[in-house]
């Protein structure tokens, strides 16, 4: 078995392959092709100034380096220098006054003198076979990610009235942080994307800030750089991730198949196990965080293996430092490995004595439990309570998850209808969350556990079975979060996209390690065979990508033109607000946006909104009663007061909605199409000049 070497890295570092840069940049390319029907060569430039600053950044990671000595290849390297540039730029973000250019530019000079102080420039180390795979692993992730979002190009219009955006809802969530990072210039200027004003809450905002720097830099809109490069990129770092970690379980070759299990093969869904709502490629996909947290996770988890191994400390805090990070690109991850994580150390750590293994585990149980009880005094930090009392009601939102069918009467039938005793219906709900999160997934994972268990070192081999039961315990055992009521049940759900993650990947590749070892086939048949495999592979995003992020099972989400259409003449008005208006200009709709669908196409920071996601706060009900007495007022200057004294530029009046306002002010839009006007109260709102 191929593991990271025991020696350290060698002096002067390898220059980034040049290889790695183009298959990324043409993967990329594809993507944005494919969601804005061409690229500029300011996107291009773009592209190619991002996978270098990648690279290079992924030589100042020390397990990196460690790494490529031992023939790991450019995908870690990649992964890793994704995961300390995005997180700097976060860091810069946050406590840096200047703007998103600025920290750009500072982070792209640190980058070269990095390359000028360390890199030695020489040819690509190794033979064909050591590079290779890695090679490979980035250019199937890549064309994975473009299959996978073969259906998003924006938007699609239906007769001219509608323009229907082919993802989920969400996507106008996440289109709206995209421009909010790309205007950033301090925390003063970043609002909660439901009313000006409002500080933003704790959120995974990590996977914007790179998809804000290509869409600062290439000029393109934030809906076409969610559609063609964030929600991509998260599926590739997703492949390179399975290869980085199981090429330290079983070696390259396996990590490769371990790669292409993840981005290509089918899920439970697919395979036929009815419910989308435990669907990995689904969730995943629509909750695009889940993406970077499992590519963040992974690297967390290959420091931890690789320090425990070789007896190193330095590994295990930066496996620890990675794991809290991943609080910043999928906080639900963070929750489901933290006690893991600190752990494993203390089980497997080859230096630390049986007496010390004991005290540090008791005192990291002990921090762990008065960090959750301290956690719970804040209404923020999801309600973090292992009684059980959340089971029932997630077991119903699966209940209406499951397309109808065999499996949804049978479930219905033994946890609904029939009676037993708890130990029965959690007994019931593990066979239920086992065969919809993994199906045929599980049944490979036995065999090849069963088959391998006994050769491998025990750190590697509880690993994946220590996952599928935190999984479960989590999904049975967590109550509901009652701090969120819009979605109460998410820590019983998204860890499955984690224990989906491990079980496949450490499947695949194990299956792979048993049949042919750490290389290649040896017989020239079987690898042409493989081969045609991972080409026929690409077959199965290519057939389900059409209407991927619809739901069947739930009413109203079968189509996209049923919960994500917005009229024609509404986009219009955005784009024109967009068009001719100011970064720091705000907006409001008079139907309160509820959808973002107004902010994300503008790309200005919403007034107020009546969010989808909830608008309880008494700040928001109260900005909500002033918007609509605004819509009640009869005079002008009463008009004219209050935007302005409130910084209200921008205001799109639906047909559906009716105002107050004077005949003569209702007749001065800027803007008109089908029914919807736009009005005008900055600064300028006097001369009657919006274009600046």
């Amino acid at each position: 078995m191929q593991a990271l070497s025991a020696q350290g890295f060698v002096k002067g570092l390898r220059q980034p392959p040049l290889e790695a840069a183009v298959l990324f940049v043409l993967s990329a390319v594809v993507w944005q092709v494919q969601a804005s029907g061409g690229v500029g060569w300011a996107t291009l430039g773009a592209l190619g100034w991002y996978a270098c600053l990648c690279l290079a950044y992924g030589t100042a990671v020390l397990p990196t380096n460690s790494y490529l000595v031992s023939k790991g290849g450019v995908a870690l390297q990649l992964l890793g220098g994704y995961f300390v540039f995005n997180t700097l730029l976060l860091v810069l973000v946050v406590v840096s006054p200047l703007g998103m250019m600025a920290n750009l530019m500072l982070l792209t000079v640190v980058a070269l003198l990095w390359v000028a102080y360390r890199v030695q420039y020489r040819p690509f180390l190794g033979g064909y076979q050591d590079n290779l795979p890695s090679l490979l692993a980035i250019a199937v992730s890549g064309a994975a990610a473009g299959l996978w979002c073969a259906d998003f190009r924006f938007p699609v219009l239906v007769d001219g009235q509608a323009a229907v955006f082919r993802t989920w809802q969400d996507m106008f969530f996440h289109a709206r942080e995209i421009s909010a990072f790309t205007q950033y210039h301090g925390l003063a200027s970043f609002s909660d994307v439901r009313m000006a004003g409002l500080p933003a809450p704790f959120y995974h905002y990590g996977s914007y800030l790179s998809a804000a720097a290509l869409a600062l830099l290439s000029g393109a809109g934030a809906v076409e750089v969610y559609a063609g490069f964030q929600l991509p990129l998260g599926i590739f770092l997703s492949g390179l991730a399975a290869f980085a970690l199981m090429a330290y379980f079983w070696g390259v070759w396996p990590a490769l198949a371990a790669t292409v299990a993840i981005v290509l093969l089918p899920d439970a869904y697919q395979q036929g196990f009815a419910n989308r709502y435990l669907s990995y490629h689904f969730l995943t996909q629509v909750n695009l965080g889940m993406l970077y947290g499992i590519a963040c996770m992974a690297l967390a988890w290959l420091c931890i293996f690789d320090g425990c191994r070789r007896g190193l400390y330095w590994p295990i805090v930066a496996g620890c430092g990675l794991a809290v990070v991943c609080l910043f690109y999928k906080a639900h991850f963070f929750v489901a490995n933290a006690l893991l994580i600190g752990l494993y150390p203390c089980v497997f750590f080859t230096r630390l004595g049986g007496l010390l293994r004991l005290l540090i585990g008791l005192g990291f149980i002990g921090g762990f439990v008065g960090v959750i009880a301290w956690s719970q005094q804040l209404a923020s930090v999801p309600v973090l309570r292992l009684d059980g009392s959340g089971a029932t009601g997630y077991l119903l939102l699966l209940m209406d998850a499951f397309d109808p069918g065999a499996l949804k009467n049978f479930f219905h039938g033994v946890l609904v209808e029939e009676h037993h005793s708890k130990l029965v219906n959690a007994l019931y709900a593990a066979v239920l969350l086992s065969l919809s999160t993994f199906g045929l997934w599980g049944a490979a994972f036995v065999g090849v556990w069963v088959l391998l268990w006994r050769r491998l070192p025990l750190a590697i081999a509880v690993f994946p079975v220590l996952i599928i039961g935190n999984y479960l315990l989590m999904s049975i055992g967590l109550a509901a979060d009652a701090h969120n009521s819009a979605s109460p049940y998410e820590l019983l759900n998204r860890p499955l996209g984690w224990a989906y993650f491990v079980v496949v990947a450490w499947t695949a590749g194990g299956g792979y390690y048993w049949l042919w070892g750490a290389g290649l086939p040896p017989r020239k048949l079987t690898r042409i065979g493989l081969a045609g495999a991972v080409c026929a592979s690409l077959a199965v995003p290519w057939l389900v990508a059409a209407n991927f992020q619809t739901f069947p099972a739930l009413r109203g989400y079968a189509r996209y033109e049923d919960f994500n259409a917005v009229p024609a003449c509404l986009v219009k008005a955005a784009r024109f607000v967009r068009d001719n208006s100011r970064p720091d200009e705000l907006i409001q709709a008079s139907d309160f946006d509820p959808h973002y669908a107004v902010t994300a196409l503008a790309e200005r920071q919403n007034f107020v909104s009546k969010s989808m996601f909830g608008w309880q706060e008494a700040a928001l009900q109260e900005r909500v009663k002033e918007v609509e007495a605004f819509s009640r007022l009869a005079d002008t200057e009463a008009v004219q007061t209050y935007a302005l004294s409130n910084g209200l530029a921008w205001y799109i009046l639906q047909p559906t909605t009716t105002v107050a306002w004077p005949a003569a002010l209702l007749e001065q839009a800027v803007f008109s199409c089908g029914g919807y006007r736009v009005y005008y109260f900055g600064a300028l709102w006097v001369s009657g000049s919006v274009h600046r």
